[in-house]
């Protein structure tokens, strides 16, 4: 049985072949970008890579916060009808059920305002959020460009209004090409809210309603009807481009994606830093209406009183299962037990080991009006006489301002923005319960109306990957790090790669799609365990990013002499090559041979 599995598990492996890349045609980073990850993945095609033209450049040298919105009626002129289009050309017929991930690219814009202005015109602003969404979840349109793509061929039936359940929330160890793709077929499919509590208004659920408190049944919309829609993007600063810190992330994810390399689960924690006084300790304790709830009152179809924690894809079980009732769970405390089998202390620093994870240390830090540090790392899990001394961070989810330790909105960084808090793995990743985390992707520009901590803030200090919130999502969209933990570093068949790539664990823990959410990273990143690697930061002047500084450096600046990220000239676009920024000014010239000549004779 276990052979069949990792057969199946074998068989069921994302790749480039699964891949389409969406250009902004009017943002040289954007179409950088793209270049930049055909380079990690040349078997990624040209044809797979779509320009959209009519486009505002949200990452040029004259781009601001404003940028970054993008109205409905654009959105569907200038982004989802031409990439419908392109999906059933009926010269590649095969094509509209190929593709399994939609990648956007840095430069193209990816917040939704709402079409209702008058009303919700303060849901999408210039690096804020109003919190009116807590009163009208149901009513609001706003979304991510990346979450919408996600339901792409289902909005017009759905309604654009309210949030849509995600059907592959809740699944472990079932990587998403398990489930069959079709050719989208509107107009069978049975929409309806679930339920209406008088708190936090209900999401739009496929399927037929069991009973008032959430239940589901007979559903047919399933995890092969949507993508897994991710961007390439990080921290920039007004006038700057984040290509710098896109090919800092690759490189990292490449390292923790090769067996040679990998993790070392000596070397690797997994942390939940929750706020046991923050005023919204249970906030986190989230309705999970893809999972069904059981009690002696509304017993399972085999007389259970407790559901599921989690699905598990089974051919010969309808996909997704029925849900009757909703399931809450949370997801710091519970990811903490379903990943070792233990319990955490009440106001205390717990860890234990995973052991489907090779024995990666797990993290719960429930103490009071403390903040998780690496000096607690150290101090514990690093004087254990099986553990390597420096112990690396490869998952963290924190409350970040909204905890009981008063936080400013730098909590990640340590002492500069270019140090943070804990030292991290390549492949690390990142989410925070605070609303506003990625209202912007501009480094040097606060949150509004809260200055709160940035998911391009963990890019800055080494991350690899992160899901964030583009405006107020209300607490009940909060991200499930109970599943995205687990399934991010889980390995199952114990052949030494994790179950299922990134874009596919970040999946399994968000709630909700046609929403605000949005995650960044590199889609096909999955972590290896091996002997682990230096931490990758690249060496200004290493062109070839082999961490030493020599002639061959040199010659390869003088080769791409005069490339131009933002030239109209198509040659000097093409000349660009951001190893060759030295002085990451967009232009390669003198004065980066300059300094390469400097830190060559260093």
């Amino acid at each position: 049985m276990l052979t069949q599995q990792s057969n199946l598990l074998a068989d069921s492996t994302l790749g480039p072949e699964d891949v389409l890349i969406l250009v902004n045609e009017n943002s040289p980073t954007s179409r950088y970008i793209a270049r930049l990850y055909q380079e990690y993945y040349p078997d990624i095609d040209n044809d797979q890579i779509l320009s959209l033209p009519g486009l505002t450049d949200c990452s040029g040298p004259n781009s601001t916060p404003a940028d970054e919105i993008i109205t409905r009626t654009d959105y569907n002129t200038h982004i989802a009808t031409p990439l419908k289009n392109y999906l059933q050309d009926p010269n590649t017929p095969t094509r509209i059920t190929d593709i399994r991930i939609i990648i956007t690219t840095a430069g193209l814009p990816y917040r939704i305002e709402d079409t209702n202005q008058s009303q919700f015109g303060s849901v999408i602003s210039p690096a804020g959020s109003s919190a009116i969404v807590v009163n009208f979840e149901g009513s609001i349109n706003a979304a991510s460009v990346e979450s919408e793509l996600a339901t792409l061929w289902y909005n017009d039936e759905i309604g654009i209004n309210n949030r849509v359940t995600n059907p592959y929330q809740g699944y472990r160890n079932s990587p998403i090409k398990l489930f069959n793709k079709p050719v989208p077929q509107m107009g069978v499919m049975s929409w309806t809210f679930v339920s209406s509590p008088t708190n936090v208004d209900s999401p739009i659920m496929e399927g037929t309603p069991v009973d008032f408190i959430g239940g589901i049944q007979n559903r047919l919309f399933h995890t092969g009807h949507i993508y897994l829609t991710i961007r390439l993007d990080g921290p920039k600063e007004q006038g700057g481009t984040p290509i710098f810190s896109v090919r800092n992330m690759l490189e990292r994810s490449k390292r923790a994606s090769d067996p040679l390399i990998g993790i070392n689960p000596t070397q690797t924690v997994s942390v939940f830093d929750t706020a046991p006084q923050s005023g919204v300790a249970n906030a986190d304790s989230n309705r999970i209406f893809n999972l069904a709830r059981y009690s002696p009152f509304n017993q399972g179809p085999n007389g259970e009183t407790s559901g599921p924690d989690f699905w598990v894809f089974d051919p010969n079980t309808p996909q997704p299962p029925d849900a009757p009732g909703k399931k809450t769970i949370d997801d710091y405390e519970q990811g903490y037990t379903i990943m070792t089998g233990q319990t955490g202390t009440t106001n205390a620093f717990s860890f234990s080991p995973m052991p489907l994870a090779h024995d990666v240390m797990v993290v719960i830090d429930q103490r009071n009006n403390t903040q998780a540090t690496q000096a607690d790392l150290d101090s514990t899990i690093g004087t254990l006489i099986e553990r390597d001394d420096m112990q690396k961070v490869i998952t963290l989810a924190t409350y970040g301002i909204n905890g009981d330790e008063s936080l400013s909105d730098d909590y990640l960084y340590a002492t500069d923005p270019n140090s943070g808090i804990f030292n991290l793995t390549n492949g690390s990743i990142f989410t925070s319960f605070e609303s506003y985390n990625a209202v912007t992707f501009f480094s040097d520009i606060a949150t509004q109306p809260n200055a709160q901590g940035k998911i391009v803030d963990f890019m800055a200090i080494g991350g690899s990957g992160a899901i964030g919130h583009c405006f107020e999502p209300q607490s009940d969209a909060a991200i499930d790090n109970y599943f995205l933990f687990y399934n991010y570093i889980a390995d199952h068949d114990d052949n030494g790669v994790a179950d299922l790539t990134f874009v596919e664990a970040a999946y399994t823990a968000i709630p909700y799609l046609s929403w605000s959410e949005v995650v960044i990273g590199d889609p096909l990143m999955q972590i290896a365990f091996g002997p682990g690697g230096d931490h990758f930061k690249k060496m200004p002047g290493d062109t070839n990013l082999d961490s030493i500084i020599n002639l061959f450096d040199l010659w390869y600046i003088k080769k791409s002499m005069g490339g131009d990220l933002n030239a109209l000239d198509e040659g000097k676009f093409q000349k660009y090559n951001d190893r060759c920024d030295v002085n990451q000014d967009s232009l390669i010239n003198l004065a980066d041979l300059w300094l390469a000549k400097n830190f060559l004779k260093n």
